[in-house]
């Protein structure tokens, strides 16, 4: 039997994750892999890391200390570039690499202590890329990288970019690299209308749950082997790029688990 832990992105939202982790530490249940898209994914790598308590605890300070500018550092030049056609996008990645640096301890995405595989998408054909070697910052500025706001990544010929754009709970990747138990972690409550959102941004983030939500239905219901979902935080106005809710949404995604594990009596898959 082989255990996966399946991140979905949800850039902000994902900050849940974390709690999540922790509480399936806590009940013993043990990951033999692991596989994550966009933000998801950068949990992923982080946990695969160093599956310690230590570890989860370098998580939470990396989401509580993240802010809004450290992932999408918007700048006149670079709006203006990107909407005149000049640019190809309209942030710049460099904060975000430097983030994504500080987390890692890896450099390699084979060094980690738990194997962790990163989902991004070929830009050209739109079909999912399933990243398990080379370097591991690189692999998650790719999957990171949401198509418009942040430039595409050249990754050994192919131009990547976000991986929520074709496997936002990358479960059907999970059971490719086999998985036969998949606890996936959410970041967004699944088959939920979503809040009214405000600003070219928000609007753009919430369209884009709409649409992938429905993808995720259909693979979810496509997966062959067992599939635990657990519960997602549910906070009405939160906006996923608004970083300030970090701290809740870990408690809350600790909490949310911890309960799902007590209510159904949630045992390790290998036991």
């Amino acid at each position: 039997m082989t255990v996966a832990f399946v991140f979905q992105g949800g850039a902000s939202l994902s900050a849940a994750q974390v709690g999540m982790v922790r509480a399936l530490s806590e009940a013993g249940i043990q990951p033999d892999l692991l596989v994550g898209s966009s933000a998801g994914a950068l949990n992923a790598v982080a946990y695969a890391q160093d599956p310690t308590e230590r570890g989860l605890d370098a998580m939470e300070r990396l989401w509580t200390g993240t802010r809004r500018s450290d992932v999408f550092p918007l700048k006149l030049s670079s709006l203006l570039a990107g909407v005149t056609g000049h640019g190809s996008s309209l942030a710049t990645p460099h904060r975000l690499l430097a983030l994504i640096e500080r987390a890692l301890r890896t450099e390699e995405l084979s060094g980690a202590t738990i194997p962790v595989h990163v989902i991004a998408t070929d830009a050209v054909t739109g079909a999912p890329v399933i990243l398990s070697d080379g370097p591991a910052a690189r692999a998650l500025l790719a999957s990171t990288s949401i198509p418009g706001i942040l430039p595409p990544v050249l990754w050994r010929g192919s131009r990547l970019v976000d991986g929520s754009v074709s496997a936002d709970i990358p479960i059907l990747q999970a059971e490719a690299l086999g998985a036969t138990t998949s606890y996936v972690l959410p970041s967004v409550p699944m088959g939920t209308q979503q809040d009214h959102a405000s600003g070219a941004l928000p609007i753009l983030a919430r369209t884009l749950t709409l649409v992938l939500d429905r993808a995720t239905q259909r693979d979810l219901a496509t997966a062959r082997g067992e599939v635990r979902i657990l519960p997602a935080p549910r906070l009405r106005g939160l906006n996923p790029l608004n970083f300030r809710h970090s701290a809740e949404l870990i408690r809350l995604g600790y909490d949310n688990a911890r309960t799902w594990l007590d209510d159904k009596a949630v045992v390790p898959a290998a036991a």
